[in-house]
């Protein structure tokens, strides 16, 4: 599962730094309408003098925290949340990689074709890939991993609804594989940026499928090999001494990853030094890194938003009059108030109002409750067995163990008790990605959307990801009419087209009363001075890397200080 999207901690703001670190928001990327509104705004590393002169220091095991842990780290069978990503993006390159102005470019991959006059683009690899175990990465890895990922109940959610059913993939030679499309996409190789463009060696896919415990020790062609890993507790990679783009450039011995579910907590270890580097949306945690001595946050409100989603076609949330009332009994203020604490800025939709493509006639309901109880006296009395007492009962659930996910919940829980007897429900995050995958779930507290690149946000919105037992259009809503805005912003390069498409699919989101947004995350990471470079991590051709991408980390360039 591409899953830019999880059950996660609360978010945060840009904003002045109020103790010893520099807080560095996110900046503006080169291409900006007339307004000044950002196709894809990024992360600038904070200036830091001394690194001009500082030699630069090999080895050390640079320790990271993580919100949590995933179910695995194979990207053709297991679910790709931040902490997985996290992993995965030291163990395998992608075939693309966005730049920092958010553009895709070639990283194993060596070259991109549309093939004239049809739906195809043609995948080239670079010559001379090896894996971690000396294999040559060529097109039949490729085709394995494409295969492996079609062939899975959760990825290929993400995969299938793109291509046909049958020669949906060709091998042109050793290193070319061409990806036959159903529908014409400007925007292809975009796709192939995040898990479904990391590819292990067809060997190992077809190990795992026998044995799935090798899902936690996966083989793949990236900066670092994994040599330990305990889930949930600890997972250790080493400098991969025959990697493709030499080592010349990897200054890290290693890295440990370590899941801390509450990272308020993993944030406190980062100001005492017992950790290098955290990555949180935790208002707590940004607020306790930003007064932290000797620490630096990376901050992005751009790439991710809190919301609440409802299962459509679960009742009492397949009537929209209780999706209605959900909305407009929502504490969004309190939540911002108690909650964000001044760390990020309320959402009105998926994008940031200061991205082009955001709709600024667009407004998310809520504090309304006066509006919510005749919805809820008309529901109950057409469906009293969903009620009791002349409230509709609702389960919320969300991930943890996490003392600000209780918050939210709890908060949340306050506002709507006028109207809704809610059960709340906490769990692991791997295990509250799956139920809200197969559907068990009425409401849950959600972060998601956030792509560098909009038509990633496909798959969580169109049509055939909603159909099924197990989806990727989490709330299960769907619209035809959606469907071929979705597509049709797909199949043009034209910036402005894309741009009032967009903004259409806003309203009709909007309209359907399935999300109610909340704030938009600020994905945030936080380091001691010991580490640099975080923001410094370069392409095969020298090429900046797009940093704090929803908060996922390339870290083959990191160094850490010892002075």
């Amino acid at each position: 599962m591409v899953a830019a999207a999880c059950g996660g901690d609360d978010d945060g703001e840009i904003g002045t730094d109020a103790g010893g670190s520099e807080s560095e928001s996110a900046a503006a990327a080169d291409v900006a309408d007339d307004e000044g509104e950002s196709v894809a705004p990024t992360i600038t590393a904070p200036v830091e003098e001394e690194a001009v002169v500082e030699e630069i220091q090999r080895g050390g095991i640079l320790r990271v925290a993580m919100e949590a842990d995933g179910d695995g780290i194979n990207p053709v069978t297991n679910n790709f949340a931040n902490a997985a990503y996290l992993m995965g993006r030291s163990i395998f390159d992608p075939l693309f990689a966005f730049d920092a102005d958010g553009n895709w470019f070639p990283l194993l991959a060596e070259s991109a074709t549309p093939v004239e006059g049809t739906n195809s683009w043609q995948i080239k690899l670079r010559e001379g890939i090896t894996y971690h175990d000396g294999s040559e990465m060529t097109a039949d890895d490729m085709i394995a991993a494409f295969e492996a990922q079609l062939a899975d109940p959760l990825i290929s959610l993400a995969v299938a609804p793109d291509y046909p059913a049958e020669n949906a993939i060709e091998k042109i030679d050793d290193y070319t594989v061409q990806y036959n499309l159903l529908r014409e996409s400007a925007h292809y190789p975009g796709t192939l940026t995040n898990q479904i463009g990391m590819i292990p060696p067809a060997s190992y896919i077809a190990a795992a499928a026998e044995d799935p415990t090798m899902d936690q020790m996966p083989i793949g062609q990236g900066p670092f090999k994994i040599v330990s890993r305990a889930q949930d507790d600890r997972t250790v990679v080493e400098r991969n001494e025959d990697y493709w783009q030499g080592t010349d450039n990897i200054h890290l011995d290693g890295i440990e990853f370590l899941p801390i579910t509450d990272t308020a907590i993993a944030a406190e270890r980062v100001a005492a030094g017992d950790i290098d580097l955290v990555v949180t949306s935790n208002s707590d945690a940004i607020l306790t890194l930003r007064e932290a001595e000797g620490v630096t946050t990376l901050e992005n409100i751009y790439s991710a938003e809190n919301d609440i989603m409802m299962n459509t076609r679960s009742a009492p949330f397949d009537d929209i009059r209780v999706r209605q009332a959900l909305t407009f009994a929502a504490d969004r203020e309190a939540y911002a108030a108690l909650i964000t604490q001044g760390t990020s800025p309320m959402a009105d939709s998926i994008f940031h109002p200061d991205l082009i493509w955001n709709n600024p006639d667009v407004v998310q309901e809520g504090n309304m409750p006066e509006m919510a109880g005749p919805l809820i006296e008309s529901y109950c009395a057409d469906v009293p067995e969903n009620c009791t007492d002349g409230k509709v009962n609702i389960e919320l659930q969300y991930s943890g163990p996490s003392v600000s996910q209780t918050r939210i919940a709890d908060i949340l829980t306050a506002g709507w008790e006028p109207f809704f007897n809610v059960t709340e429900q906490e769990l692991l995050q791997d295990a509250h990605i799956l139920e809200v995958a197969t559907g068990q779930f009425q409401a849950v507290v959600w972060r998601q959307f956030g792509n560098v690149e909009p038509d990633l946000e496909v798959i969580w919105l169109e049509c055939a990801t909603a159909e099924g037992f197990i989806t990727l259009n989490w709330v299960r809503w769907c619209n035809p009419e959606r469907d071929a805005l979705l597509y049709a912003q797909r199949a043009t390069d034209d910036l402005d087209e894309r741009v009032e498409i967009w903004r259409q699919i806003q309203v009709e989101m909007n309209e359907s009363y399935a999300y109610i947004f909340i704030t938009h995350a600020n994905w945030t990471v936080g380091y001691t001075d010991r580490v640099k470079n975080v923001c410094g991590q370069m392409g095969p051709n020298g090429e900046t890397l797009f940093c704090n991408e929803q908060g996922r980390q390339f870290f083959h360039n990191v160094w850490l200080s010892e002075s």
